[in-house]
């Protein structure tokens, strides 16, 4: 009897003891599983989330950075494109104008920095973006330039070997001209007309400022600068230049001095010595200004 009571005690003890194990490998997993789980949560609510939200701000923001960035672009292209055309303007500045409004865009321009892997980076990121951003007054600038370049371009084609038709057109909207005759290679004082570095065209003018009647000469042509002046156009303006070169010889030579001459483009403009100076500077800014209109 007591042996069977013995053994019988030592099998509850066995059968508790793999109760437990079996307990006990089901908890653990279970356990571990709760882990995770708990795991998972704290990673996507603390962490996960809160950051894609951040990525989510940041992106918005540096959409709206791109859209101005993009206007941005547009207009310092077409600036850009205007430079690199390589024509030549009447006035150098308008080149140096637009290159330097250029400049400032750029540096101006607000760039997206890339995507930090840190929330709170990532949220200083979208802050620094949000800070208030116009370019307006860069574009606005940029295109004042670019048209000023673009106007100076068209004016520099205007001047650079114009027909004699422009020439007397021009002449003929001026108060204080009262006459002018073109040369022709018949009636040409100089003998200049279609000559290598000769001009190409040249059209006499006479003044109301001045007494025709004590001018010698049977015409316009005849009477020359003494009567006015004379618009001689030039091939380049290397032959421009050196025939202003060769005036100003004469600068101040008495009965020699041939008047005020400056060049506009590949044009010589002069002007007569019987005029004053002061005249002279106007009708000079009045011929220059008709022939840059555009």
């Amino acid at each position: 009897l007591l042996i069977f009571i013995e053994n019988s005690y030592s099998g509850k003890i066995l059968e508790k003891k793999k109760d437990g194990r079996k307990l006990v490998r089901i908890i653990i997993p279970l356990f571990v599983l709760a882990i995770i789980i708990i795991g998972v949560f704290i990673w996507y609510f603390q962490f996960k989330k809160p950051y894609d939200e951040a990525v989510s701000d940041f992106n918005t923001a540096a959409e709206q950075v791109n859209e101005k960035n993009s206007e941005l672009d547009d207009a310092i292209s077409a600036a850009q494109a205007v430079l690199d055309s390589g024509e030549e303007p009447y006035n150098s500045e308008t080149v140096s104008d637009l290159t330097t409004a250029i400049a400032d865009a750029n540096a101006a321009r607000r760039n997206v920095p890339d995507l930090p892997k840190n929330k709170d980076d990532v949220i200083k990121a979208s802050n620094t973006l949000r800070e208030p951003l116009d370019y307006t007054d860069i574009i606005a600038s940029i295109s004042e330039k670019q048209t000023a370049l673009e106007t100076s371009i068209q004016q520099m084609k205007q001047v650079t070997n114009p027909s004699e038709d422009f020439i007397i057109q021009c002449l003929q909207q001026i108060d204080g001209i009262s006459g002018y005759q073109a040369v022709t290679e018949d009636h040409d004082p100089n003998g200049n007309l279609n000559k290598q570095g000769g001009y190409t065209a040249a059209v006499y003018f006479s003044s109301p400022l001045i007494n025709q009647d004590e001018v010698y000469g049977d015409d316009i042509v005849d009477k020359g600068t003494e009567g006015g002046g004379c618009i001689e156009v030039y091939a380049n303006t290397g032959d421009a230049e050196k025939r202003n070169t060769y005036l100003s010889s004469f600068d101040g030579a008495g009965l020699l001095n041939s008047g005020s001459h400056t060049v506009v483009g590949t044009i010589v403009i002069r002007t007569s010595s019987e005029l004053t100076a002061t005249q002279q500077n106007e009708l000079t800014q009045a011929i220059t200004d008709k022939l840059l209109e555009l």
